[in-house]
């Protein structure tokens, strides 16, 4: 059979002249930008649930140093880590997590117990990187969340 024909038994086919055929193609046309969209929101989607993980894991870890009465970083830390991993796909180490204890000015180290007038602050900074499921082009596929919380220190 030449090309010739297969085209104008193809033409001459119910299949070609019912609406059936035709959706067919709307669906062909429209189903690889639905696909996109789906896969585009979901990254969007994971990466707003690591950006409120690490500024909770700050708000944790910070929480966690001002209000114990013998507070250690490694317990900050730990506090931040547990936190933050509780969302899903989000891997954090104590690496993510960092604890500076200082007076008003952050430079200054504390004296302890603080009083009303050399108050101690505690800064705890996390970071995240963050990497998208799908590859895509022409869009950065990662992502550097930096969450800062301080805390004023009470014992």
């Amino acid at each position: 059979m030449s090309v010739k024909t297969f085209l104008f038994r193809l033409r001459r086919s119910r299949f070609i002249r019912s609406d059936g055929g035709q959706s067919l193609v709307e669906i062909s046309l429209v189903l690889p930008l639905l696909v996109f969209g789906l896969l585009a929101g979901a990254d969007l989607a994971r990466a707003f649930a690591v950006q409120l993980a690490v500024q909770n894991g700050a708000r944790a870890g910070a929480e966690s140093y001002a209000i114990d009465s013998t507070p250690s970083t490694g317990e900050a830390q730990l506090a931040a880590v547990a936190e933050m991993n509780r969302t899903p796909s989000l891997l954090a180490t104590i690496g993510n997590v960092s604890v500076v204890e200082a007076q008003t000015d952050g430079v200054s180290t504390c004296i302890h117990p603080p009083t009303a007038l050399t108050p101690c602050y505690v800064t705890v900074r996390v970071t995240y990187t963050w990497r998208a499921i799908t590859n895509w082009p022409w869009i950065p596929n990662t992502a550097n969340f930096d969450r800062t919380t301080i805390f004023q220190m009470f014992y």
